[in-house]
This record gives structure tokens, sequence and C-alpha cells, in this order.
């Protein structure tokens, strides 16, 4: 597939909502099962995981002069010791007045549909544990909000701290990278030399990783401003950012970094050099909300700052792009199957409209890519069903369906489960397929392709006190 490098765990994880979420203080205590049913990568991954989750909550249940709120998430693997993990999408305190809020710490707050519809990471980082579940976390300053009328609300947000995407922990052991995780691709171990001579041959190749310090990490400066307008049901929005991209850039030094000595084979050392880019991001997006019906339209541009890193460097793309999408939901009632269900159609595409990456030094074959790339999805047609199979007064069961479509990769991912809710107890039973037509090499290869060899079902409880 080329030259891969992964460098997510350095950072500090939908479909539609169809749960209403929780007002009141809770602690969610979850046991799931994975059962994988392709190939692993490496001997350090697993077929079988066990997860043991803990999600917390802590919220007022009548906001007054103080608002606040923690959401922290952490999980662990009984197979292995290095695939522990833990998030805190929101940790915040704030004013409550009507009309003006002020409110510090990390907050989630709807930029933009479509990010948060395709997990994009565009406006605010993402718990990436695993690629196909990941939770989105918000942004970390100080956020004023001004309710100019019931229809228009004006938001400012400014800080000087940012904490990336979170990803696949992973190590680095003699040069070569390792990881419990499914979702992490081990990067390649040999590269190509020659091609198309008689001294035609593969290199060993190892890595090491020039880790900057947590200040360049961490603390950059951050604005953005928003404007959301309501009127019955129709709705616009409009934001603008100047902030660090959540996911880190990478750069690769591979420089005069061939060893011939002593007739020992040829050896290749690169460097891995992490950095926070700027970028400016835009959003433009308007739909309706009715009882039974809900749509939007959204386009969002994106113009990173350029790397500055050195012209013999090799590193990940670095692309202006535009952003568009579209979604409709529809409440079906009992029409298909005699049970309430509901339909959503979405769809993305990402367009390229300019390159502030440098040109390549190397083949296409052995380019610099990122398992975690910036837009994993570019393509994408998706089709959403809900089906309530059941309720009665002590429990509700649930049937979810989601098929993503990628064109480029012509295949996609069907995911399908059952919830049942009984109370404080929830059981859940379901499954993951993953498919495509190209090959992993290919230059519209992406997450579909990448990771088609974990399949998975799963099932698991939870309850929450």
């Amino acid at each position: 597939m080329g030259l891969l490098f992964v460098l997510a765990a350095f950072a500090v994880g939908g479909p539609l909502a169809f749960a209403s979420s929780q007002s009141a203080s809770y602690l969610n205590l979850d046991l799931r099962q994975d059962r994988y049913l392709g190939g692993v990568q490496h001997s350090t991954q697993q077929s079988n995981y066990t997860q043991m989750a803990a999600e917390l909550f802590l919220a007022p249940d009548k906001v007054k002069s103080l608002n606040y709120k923690l959401n922290a998430r952490g999980q662990g693997a009984f197979e292995s010791r290095d695939e522990s993990y833990l998030g805190v999408p929101e940790a915040y305190v704030g004013t409550a007045n009507s009309r003006v809020t002020v409110t510090a710490g990390r907050k989630i707050r709807t930029w933009s549909r479509i990010d948060e519809e395709f997990h994009l990471g565009v406006w605010q980082p993402e718990l990436r544990w695993d690629y196909l579940k990941p939770q989105q976390q918000g942004l970390t300053g100080l956020f004023l909000e001004a309710e100019v009328s019931r229809r228009l609300r004006f938001t400012v947000f400014g800080s000087g701290v940012n904490l990336p995407d979170q990803g696949p922990q992973y190590r680095l052991d003699n040069g070569r990278f390792y990881s419990s995780n499914r979702w992490f691709q081990q990067p390649a171990g040999n590269l190509g030399l020659f091609r198309g001579t008689a001294f035609a041959s593969d290199a060993p190749l190892y890595f090491q990783v020039d880790r900057p310090d947590d200040k360049k990490l961490f603390f950059n400066p951050s604005i953005a401003a928003a404007m959301d307008y309501q009127n019955d049901g129709f709705w616009l929005r409009t934001n603008y950012a100047y902030k660090p991209r959540n996911q880190i850039h990478l750069g690769l030094e591979c420089t005069n970094c061939a060893n011939l000595g002593g007739g020992t084979p040829l050896e290749i050392t690169a460097t891995i050099h992490p950095k926070i880019v700027m970028h400016h991001v835009a959003t433009i997006e308007t739909g309706f909300d009715r009882v039974d019906d809900h749509g939007w339209v959204s386009l969002t541009a994106e113009f990173p700052d350029r790397s500055q890193f050195p012209n013999e460097y090799e590193e990940a793309p670095l692309d202006d792009v535009l952003i568009a999408g579209l979604a409709y939901q529809h409440y079906l009632g009992r029409r298909i199957i005699g049970r309430p269900s509901w339909l959503q159609y979405s769809y993305l595409r990402v367009f390229e409209v300019g390159s502030k990456s440098k040109a390549s030094l190397l083949k296409e074959e052995d380019q610099v890519q990122s398992s975690l790339d910036r837009y994993p999805l570019k393509d994408v047609a998706a089709f959403d069903w809900k089906i309530l199979l059941s309720q009665f007064s002590s429990s509700k069961l649930n049937w979810t369906n989601r098929y993503l479509y990628s064109i480029p990769e012509q295949g996609g991912w069907l995911s399908s489960q059952l919830e049942l809710n009984q109370g404080p107890v929830n059981w859940l039973l379901g499954a993951d397929i993953l498919g495509s037509s190209v090959s992993p090499a290919s230059n519209k290869a992406g997450l579909f392709t990448r990771y088609r060899a974990n399949d998975r079902v799963f099932g698991g409880v939870s309850y929450v006190f």
C-alpha cells in the first residue's frame, strides 16, 4: 500500500440520534465482546476483544445561575493491557442567564450538521479508538453566547488550548510500530528501491519519532464565530474559525538516511515529524425540522496553512477542500412492516480545490500516506433505517441499520444492531461488514478498503446507575 505511518495516539472517538439524551447525572457501566472475522496484521492484534467501559455524566437537574457538565469515558480490553483509553468529550462550567451565557471549558456544540453526521472532525475533535464508532468531543476554551431574539443567536469562541483527535494506542519498538488495536494500520516494513532496473530490491524500513514538546502540540490559538437563526422549523447556520486542525499533520524525513556499511544489507531509517497545522474553516448550512421530517444542506470550506516542512520532507496530503452534503429524514409510521420506523438518506462529497503539499520525490506507490487520513470518506452515500420492533411499559426493542457506499472504492460498510432497553439495563447485538472492489495500493483506497479485514459481530450489556 505504499509507505504508511501513524501518529494518532499522540493526541490528548453519527448516524441518526434516535435516543434522547439524559439530563440527570448517571454512571453507565458497559461490557462488550467484539469478534473480528478477518485475519490480523501482526501478532499483537487479536480476533476477540472483551471490553469493559464506563461513562460518567454529571449535570444539574435544573439549570439556575450556574450551569456545568462533565462527560468522561474510559475503556479497556482484558486481552491487552495497552488497549486502555480515556476521553473527556465535555467538561465545563458557565453562567445560565437567559440572554447571555459565558462558558469555560470543553463543550460540544453544533457547528456543522455534516461534520456530525459523517464524523469528519473538521470543527470538533473525535475519539477514534474505533474508526466505525467515533465519538465527538468539544472544543476547549471560552464561549460567549448571546441570544439577540427568540430567532437569532450569536456565539464567539476563543482559546489558547487545543486537544486533537485521540486515535489507537501504539508503541514504537526497535524502529517498528505495533498496536493491539485492530484500527491501527502498521506501516510498511520495507521500501522498494531501484524499481524497473536490474538492481531492484526491498530495503528494511525503520522509524523514529521526533516528538515536539507539549506546548507546540496542545497550546495553539483558536478564534471562532457563529450565527444561528431559527423561524418556525426553518434554520440557518453560518460559522467561521481560524484554529488548529484536529488531526496531527505528519512529515517524513528520509533524506540521506540509507546506510551502506561493512557489507550489511541496505537499511533505511525514517524520522516522523508530527506537527499542528492551523486552518481556516467556514460553514454555511440550512434546513428544516418538522415533526415527521428533517432535512438540511451544507457546504464547508477548509483552507489549511502550509506545513513549513523542509523541501526534502515527504508529508501527508494537505489540501484546500470544499465539503458538500445533504440529508433527509422521514418518519414512515407503520407503513413498511407494521412497526414505527424512520428512514434517512444522506450524501457527502469532498472536492479538492488546491494543494499545499509539495511535489513528492517518491513514486506514487511509495508516497507517504496516513492510516488516519484527513478525509477517509470522500464521496459517500448513506442510508439509515430504524425500526421500533416492540415497546412496553418497562422495555423497548430497536433495530437500527446503516449502510454507507463509497463511490471511489466501489464498496462500503453495512452495520446492523438490535438494542433492548429494560429500564437501567441495555442489551446489544450486532454486526459490521466491510467491503471494497479496489486494491489497498490504489489511490482510491479509503476507510473501507484498508480495514475490510475488520468484519465483526458484537454483543454487550450495560447498566445505568
